[in-house]
């Protein structure tokens, strides 16, 4: 098995091509016709994750989010980053990303967060050109919640060390919008599609207005909010290659503390 087939794979899932202008995906470091010895599978790729990978014998870490996004002028061991990069060149591991390309298909991301909240009937709250492919979800729940209700649907689905939401005079909750991530952009779609919320991360002051009171605008936190990418992919890769060693990373990598 090579890393070649592993990415590919990968590529026809979530194609490239697919992923926003601005991101970083596919093969980052690393030679496609190396063989691979395992998998690691994070929502990020730090060092320490790049030391697991070691300790585990593993030449390959599947990430959701790219290690970094832009050219680099320098790798000198100065931040984070160029450490991670150089150590795992160092060690010969691969790191591949995974990123908005997987944001962007039906079964993606969101996909696996509107499961996680038992949403049915799920579509694209923004579609792309291509039908197949598009930004967020709209899904609809079993049954209407009362917002007190819903929001500890949320809290306890996503274990989240709380919730910064702006309120809107709903008796109850049933479409739901979501996306994994940055999805505020995705705000006025959820009110054109009729969303009584919307379940996203990183929303800045400003863009809490949005809502028009007429939407439970949420942020759940962005790791929260994607936690559950390294379950798909580990699915996914678990499935694909039966007899393949996949392992999801025992590094929590979230950043942000709550007090």
């Amino acid at each position: 098995m090579q890393i070649r087939e592993i990415a590919d794979a990968l590529e026809v899932w979530a194609p490239p091509p697919v992923a926003e202008s601005y991101d970083n995906v596919g093969l980052l470091t690393g030679h496609p016709n190396t063989k691979a010895t395992g998998v690691l599978i994070n929502l990020d790729a730090t060092e320490d994750v790049v030391d697991e990978a070691i300790e585990k014998g593993l030449n390959m870490i599947v990430a959701h989010h790219p290690i970094w996004f832009t050219g680099r002028k320098r790798l000198n061991g100065e931040d984070y980053v160029s450490r991670t990069i150089i150590k795992a060149i160092k060690h010969d591991i691969a790191l591949y990303a995974c990123h908005t390309n997987l944001d962007n298909v039906r079964d993606g991301v969101n996909h696996k967060i509107a499961e996680k909240l038992g949403l049915r009937d799920t579509s694209f709250l923004r579609p792309k050109a291509n039908p197949e492919y598009g930004s967020g979800l709209l899904g609809t729940l079993p049954a209407p919640l009362e917002k007190e209700q819903f929001l500890t649907l949320v809290k306890e689905t996503f274990h989240c060390g709380g919730i910064r939401y702006s309120d809107a005079p709903l008796e109850h909750i049933q479409q739901v919008a979501v996306c994994g991530g940055s999805g505020s952009f995705l705000t006025a779609d959820a009110l054109a599609a009729g969303a009584d919320a919307l379940v996203t991360a990183d929303i800045t002051y400003h863009k809490f207005f949005d809502h028009e009171n007429r939407l439970l605008l949420l942020d759940i936190g962005h790791y929260e909010s994607e936690q559950f990418t390294s379950e798909l992919l580990a699915g996914f890769l678990s499935e694909k290659f039966a007899n393949f060693a996949v392992h999801l990373s025992e590094v929590y990598t979230n950043p942000v503390r709550y007090f």
